[in-house]
């Protein structure tokens, strides 16, 4: 959702709602989660982390479509790529983490996430207050775009997240640009961030793009790429997307109104949000082969509706092209467990609707529906599928042999979960899991987090910033008290 987006260009739901536009949130805390004794020494800082990894006997679950589980398995990790995935293997030089109890899986992937706003927290009601309160972004200043996006991007970290898509809208020049690469690039998790291609109605020179690019092949370190937003671009839509396409930007995006472009718009282009969809703007999706971002703590918390995930995959659109997104961290947290929960909570509940079965409990019993999204969908959908649509499954998304190293270890030794023998992992990973189980987190070979910590940050010190950034900007736009007894 974004300041320039609040009359969308083309209203592809059957109601006239902010669905197209995506009304946003997420993102609490960042809470750490118990210490788990049982585990290899404890790295002091992201820039100790070993060049050579092996995690040791977990459940091991690829999401790589060719590969099987293993129900005790290892993964070697060297110099940020994974090397094997295997029942054993022996690695002499490598730093051994006990994986035992835990299930090891490629890190979530967020594709849509307006990060520089999460510092609203506690400030935002609805969808009326979301945009209301874009009046605070010119009392921004470049440091709080930074301060915004590296309490974002930690808080990614935390939950399970090692790729994010920072859907930069309120960038207002270059240098908050830069400022959020920079906080991107020093929390350490990989990411897109999309630049605005109009700006209060001028377009974006690709001198300011090319200097971007520029900034991420110095500082990057691989981890970091470009893409474009084009809300609201009127006649400069098609030019930027020329723009884009020339400087091979990926993704192309904006809050719907690139689907009144049929002849231009390809692949590379994310629609987001989507509740309530049109059946036509479903076969446009699947026609054209367009990335899905949904929002399934956002929509529904502003009563936008539940994200069509039944009706995506009833109209064509691959499993590979539909994603899962956080939006905004004002309203709701970082939490892809609650994510994937409610993605598959709304397909069934669209599924049942679609079989007028709705409130019938014994009705729905009986007729043993055959569910059109599973657990393991969902799973896929929040690593492998977001890797696709960002236009990365070549490098992460799945714990194939040759992508890197971007992985995770969720314990299931706490009370929400159960280290049983032969139980669903899938069930438990979406059903009850939280991003307090979260124990370990490694980014491109770099443990980020470690028995349940974030390592190499002060957390406290982070969130503290954050804080005053808040009260600083809320100081300067001369914002009234705020009236808590709602």
């Amino acid at each position: 959702m974004c300041e320039n987006c609040k009359t969308p260009q083309l209203n592809m739901t059957r109601r006239n709602t902010l669905a197209t536009l995506g009304a946003g949130l997420l993102g609490p805390f960042l809470a750490s989660a118990l210490p788990r004794p049982a585990a290899a020494e404890e790295v002091k800082s992201a820039g100790q982390s070993p060049r050579e990894i092996l995690i040791r006997g977990g459940y091991v679950m690829p999401v790589d479509p060719t590969m099987k589980d293993l129900v005790k398995g290892d993964v070697h990790i060297k110099d940020g790529q994974i090397v094997a995935v295997a029942e054993r293997i022996e690695a002499s030089g490598a730093d051994v983490i006990d994986a035992s109890e835990m299930i090891v899986l490629p890190g979530f992937v967020d594709t849509h996430w307006h990060m520089w706003d999460g510092l609203w927290r506690g400030l935002v009601n609805d969808a009326t207050d979301y945009f209301n309160r874009h009046d605070l972004l010119p009392y921004y200043s470049v440091e709080d775009h930074h301060t915004a996006v590296q309490y974002a991007a930690l808080e990614a970290i935390n939950a399970g997240f090692t790729t994010c898509h920072n859907w930069a809208h309120g960038l207002r020049n270059y240098d908050d640009m830069e400022a959020e690469l920079s906080a991107l690039q020093e929390a350490g998790i990989r990411a897109k961030l999309s630049y605005n291609g109009v700006i209060q109605n001028v377009p974006t020179p690709a001198a300011d793009f090319q200097r971007a690019l520029e900034w991420i092949a110095a500082h990057g370190k691989g981890r970091l790429g470009l893409g474009m937003t084009l809300d609201n671009a009127g006649e400069y839509f098609k030019p930027q997307v020329e723009l884009a396409r020339k400087l091979k930007l990926r993704p192309i995006t904006d809050h719907g109104g690139f689907m009144a472009y049929p002849d231009v718009i390809g692949p590379e282009f994310i629609f987001t949000h989507g509740a309530g969809i049109a059946p036509e703007a479903v076969a446009l999706i699947a026609g054209k082969k367009l990335g899905v971002a949904l929002c399934p703590s956002t929509d529904p918390m502003i009563g936008a509706g539940l994200p069509p995930v039944y009706a995506l995959i009833k109209g064509g659109v691959p499993l590979d092209n539909i994603s899962m997104s956080i939006d905004v961290t004002c309203q709701s947290p970082a939490d892809p467990f609650a994510g994937m929960r409610t993605l598959v909570n709304s397909s069934r509940i669209q599924q049942v609707e679609a079989n007028k079965l709705t409130g019938d409990l014994l009705g729905i019993a009986h007729k043993g529906l055959k569910w059109a999204f599973s657990y393991r969908d969902a799973i896929r959908v929040g690593t492998l599928s977001g890797a696709h649509v960002l236009g990365l499954a070549d490098q992460i998304g799945s714990l194939t042999p040759g992508k890197r190293a971007d992985v995770i270890l969720v314990r299931t030794d706490q009370p929400n979960m159960l280290p049983a023998a032969n139980t669903n992992p899938a069930f438990q990973l979406v059903q009850h899991a939280a991003p307090t189980d979260v124990d370990t987190v490694i980014i491109d070979g770099i443990i980020r987090k470690r028995q349940g910590k974030l390592i190499g940050v002060d957390v406290h010190a982070v969130v503290e910033k954050a804080a005053r950034a808040q009260e600083s900007i809320r100081k300067r736009a001369n914002m009234p008290v705020l009236n808590t007894t709602l």
